[in-house]
């Protein structure tokens, strides 16, 4: 029976050490909530119930890592890095705060005593985002014959370079992985093109001049290919992430086959209509709009606002238009799930956009981050159970996944350069997205079945 009691004592103190007491619990619930005030008094009142709780000392760390403070999350991380050694997530996190506080010496050696061991697979990942791509990535060649200009060096060498100074953007890869459409702006206005991943051939699918489309979208069939619409802005590319409620003032949804054949309006009405999805089963498409200016309503109490993005879902005929949210703040570029039940979208809370999730047959939406940096352009998972975005924590726009939940967020770029749109495959396997890493909008390719090895790691962080 004493045995017992000892064996009890020993295991009560082991999961309080780890933060399985009720305190820690509470204090993770009420970060879910964005409550981190609150967060922060349980996490402390741990701390005072056992001084040598590591786990209240790193939740303390993420908590004033997510709030931009250096000093306390560095702090907090340091006692818990003293209380668990061996714990990677730990010292991860530490590195970490070094890292994005230019401290690359410390961030370094932290980094590469994790490397001394053998550390799992989603800590690799996740210092692998941290310090460059998580994944391996190509440029796409998506610049005809005619985009290229040969001259000689003052020694003689040929020397090729891109003639154009155009910008490549908003690319779609098809549900098959064989097909990449995207935006170009090469003739002055933005037309839609068409590139086949196999042989590398270039079609170009739209030839308006006096039009821009973009933001082009596969259907699940792989057949049909819904886009955005405006008047053209004199060879100017259009903002990839959210844009605020007053831009554009005019915009349509187009469909047309995937030759480009068949262009047709989706609805024909006056409004700013843009970033258009298919639903899973290919019979709906969200997209955001933003109805046409109007009157103020004359209804006292009325909560109407004609000047903000609003999430819409229609049929792909074009009828049942149906409003799904109605709030006094921009809402958009949205995202179903795999199972065709929620849409996840961007939506501005305090002059800052964040994610959010809702039924897809309506209902009040759910809130997924709560941070100081901006989140934008969220696609679901190949099997639903996490979200890729882009984030500009840090003041750069980079590549991130997360739980639906909104937990165990992972960046996947950190590359010089901004990164925007994320596109994925159906099985999950490629992932497209635009860059500017090579001075112009380019479009890039994420190979998903390539993570960064250990050993390409250790040689990154050598050059550092």
């Amino acid at each position: 029976m004493r045995n017992y009691f000892y064996l009890s004592i020993s295991i009560f103190l082991i999961l309080l050490a780890c933060g399985e007491d009720a305190t820690i619990k509470r204090g993770k619930a009420l970060l879910e909530t964005g409550d981190t005030t609150a967060a922060i008094q349980q996490f402390e009142a741990a701390l005072q119930q056992n001084p040598s709780n590591a786990e209240a000392y790193y939740q303390l760390g993420l908590v004033y890592e997510g709030l931009g403070d250096a000093t306390q999350s560095s702090n907090a991380f340091k006692s818990a890095v003293q209380l668990a050694p061996k714990r990677a997530e730990v010292a991860l996190a530490l590195g970490r705060v070094y890292w994005h506080n230019g401290e690359r010496s410390l961030a370094v050696a932290q980094f590469q005593s994790l490397l001394s061991d053998s550390p799992k697979k989603e800590i690799l990942l996740q210092l692998a985002g941290l310090t460059g791509d998580a994944y391996h990535v190509q440029r796409l060649r998506t610049e005809g014959s005619d985009d290229y200009e040969q001259t000689f060096t003052e020694k003689g060498n040929i020397m090729t370079f891109t003639a154009k100074y155009n910008d490549d953007y908003s690319p779609a890869i098809s549900p098959d992985g064989k097909w990449v459409a995207f935006a170009s702006n090469r003739l002055q206005n933005a037309e839609l093109y068409l590139i086949d991943l196999t042989d590398g051939s270039l079609r170009q699918l739209t030839h308006t001049d006096e039009l821009d489309e973009y933001m082009p979208v596969f259907s699940p069939d792989g057949k049909s290919i819904a886009f955005a619409t405006e008047r053209t802005r004199g060879g100017m590319m259009l903002p990839p992430i959210q844009a605020s409620g007053s831009d554009p003032s005019r915009a349509s949804i187009y469909l047309m086959d995937i030759d480009g054949r068949n262009q047709r309006p989706l609805v024909d009405v006056d409004g700013a209509d843009r970033a258009p999805v298919f639903s899973p089963d290919g019979q709906k498409i969200a997209f955001e709009s933003k109805a046409p200016t109007q009157e103020a309503p004359s209804t006292p109490g009325s909560t109407e606002n004609n000047d903000t993005l609003e999430i819409y879902v229609i049929d792909i005929d074009g009828s049942n238009k149906t409003q799904l949210t109605h709030n006094d703040v921009d809402d958009g570029h949205p995202t179903w799930s795999p199972n065709g039940k929620q849409i996840a979208f961007s939506s501005m809370v305090e002059d800052i956009y964040q994610i959010f999730i809702i039924d897809a047959a309506g209902g009040t939406a759910k809130r997924l981050t709560f941070s100081n940096a901006s989140h934008y352009h969220p696609t679901f998972s190949a099997d639903g159970k996490r979200i890729l975005y882009v984030s500009n924590a840090h003041n750069h726009y980079t590549l991130w996944m997360m739980d639906t939940d909104g937990s165990n967020k992972t960046q996947l770029t950190n590359h010089i350069g901004a990164h925007f749109e994320p596109s994925l495959s159906r099985d999950g396997k490629k992932l497209v997205f635009s860059s500017d890493r090579s001075d112009h909008m380019r479009i890039y390719l994420m190979d998903l079945t390539q993570p960064v090895q250990k050993e390409a790691l250790k040689a990154r962080l050598a050059e550092e």
